[in-house]
């Protein structure tokens, strides 16, 4: 396959136009594509259940699994909620608090510390504004998503959509555009469901350790840890950190934030360096380098939203390209070993 400069350019530019659409429209597409993701993840959950329980009606895994994965994502939606608004309150103590601890650190250290610099250089009033009206936003996206999600599974699937035959204009090219829908949403729900099960039990994990610690507001900082979870190479980390900077600052001692942050950290780095890549094995297939590059990209662009949705987002921007002559240097070059739909046969559209 040889790929012309003209089509490299092309494609360039509309990644570029694509990219200043994400941007100014972000409002409206943050909710869709979250609705979208979790519309993939009921199908990929309801094609598990199926294969597992072939003879459960499948009207009834539908309506059980939309019902359940809707409830989980209104249920985070309102503890990530609950949380901010808790942090937000805790505002006007965390001076006091900054202070103690790095007198604290000072006596373990043999020299006076002073906070008052670090605090300086923190715009705390700011900080509490930005936070606050950012729960407005939150829940209009909220609410935004759930009307997406629920119109999206109210909708025909893309076997038996008419509009694939009337924009195809003859059945062989419709059967050939629904295979290649079919290769998309088979890789994303890969990742999806794999993802999705791993990052619940590292949640569960963490909270077992939050629950043996003097941390407060133990579900919003699960829940965060399970959000945080997609994230790569930053989101382990910051799920680690956070809580233990907050016990710290509760408790005023060194032991418990650091026993906290090792448990977290352990956990995450058994499961993503041992259980994950055997239950996804290439399902995946992002290359570090890029991942980490797209991970700026869409925080960019959409803040904390896009950089929890920026895995998801890339394999389904590889999964996507993939499939067409045009775009699939693209998918190549993001893939980590070159081969961005090896378990698949080959569906290429010029």
């Amino acid at each position: 396959m040889t790929t012309k400069p003209s089509t490299v350019a092309q494609t360039t530019t509309g990644v570029a136009a694509g990219l200043a659409i994400f941007y100014f429209l972000r409002p409206v597409l943050v909710p869709f594509f979250l609705a979208l993701l979790l519309r993939v993840l009921v199908g990929g959950i309801v094609a598990l259940v199926i294969r597992l329980a072939p003879r459960a009606p499948k009207w009834l895994t539908v309506i059980a699994t939309a019902a359940i994965v809707g409830l989980g994502a209104y249920g985070i939606f309102i503890i990530i909620l609950q949380g901010i608004t808790d942090l937000v309150k805790q505002g006007p103590m965390l001076p006091a608090q900054f202070e103690g601890l790095a007198h604290l650190i000072g006596m373990g250290l043999g020299r006076s510390l002073n906070s008052a610099t670090v605090l300086g250089l923190i715009d705390l009033p700011t900080i509490e504004h930005n936070l606050a009206s950012s729960l407005g936003d939150a829940m209009s996206e909220g609410l935004l998503t759930l009307i997406f999600l629920f119109f999206m599974l109210l909708g025909p699937g893309i076997d038996a959509d008419p509009k694939v035959d009337k924009f195809a204009g003859n059945e062989t090219r419709a059967r050939s555009q629904r295979l290649i829908f079919h290769h998309i949403v088979r890789g994303v729900q890969a990742y999806l469901v794999s993802q999705t099960v791993i990052n619940f039990a590292i949640a569960i994990l963490a909270a077992i350790v939050f629950h043996f610690s003097p941390l407060a507001d133990k579900a919003f900082w699960a829940v965060s840890v399970f959000l945080l979870a997609f994230m790569p190479v930053v989101g382990p980390f910051v799920a680690s950190a956070g809580p233990a900077m907050f016990i710290a600052l509760q408790t005023q001692s060194l032991v418990p934030p650091l026993v906290v942050f090792l448990s977290v950290l352990l956990i995450f780095q058994v499961a993503h360096n041992v259980l994950l890549p055997r239950i996804q094995a290439r399902s995946t297939n992002t290359d570090p380098l890029i991942g980490i590059l797209l991970l700026g990209v869409w925080t960019l662009l959409w803040g904390i939203p896009g950089a929890i949705l920026s895995t998801p987002l890339t394999v389904l921007m590889i999964a996507v390209s993939a499939q067409f002559q045009s775009t699939r240097w693209l998918a190549i070059v993001m893939s980590h070993d070159g081969n961005p739909n090896p378990n698949d046969s080959e569906v290429i559209v010029e």
